[in-house]
């Protein structure tokens, strides 16, 4: 099953979501991460398949119950 990183902000609102990145070209970096900033929480969870082919709409409604 994925594992993505979920940005949340200081009163717990998702502000962005992000997978594992491998680079795949010549002079693409080895990976990608993001960076929580100040006020805010980085958190990684497991999600299904299903899941994870929603777009980033239904992905924020889905994760909302989720992460609650």
């Amino acid at each position: 099953m994925p594992v993505i990183n979920v940005l949340l902000d200081a009163s717990g609102n998702i502000l962005g979501t992000v997978a594992a990145v491998a680079g795949t070209g010549t002079n693409a970096p080895a990976s990608a991460k993001i960076v929580a900033g100040p006020g805010q929480k980085l958190t990684q969870i497991t999600i299904d398949d299903k899941t994870a082919a929603l777009d980033a709409t239904a992905l924020h409604t889905a994760l909302k119950t989720t992460l609650k």
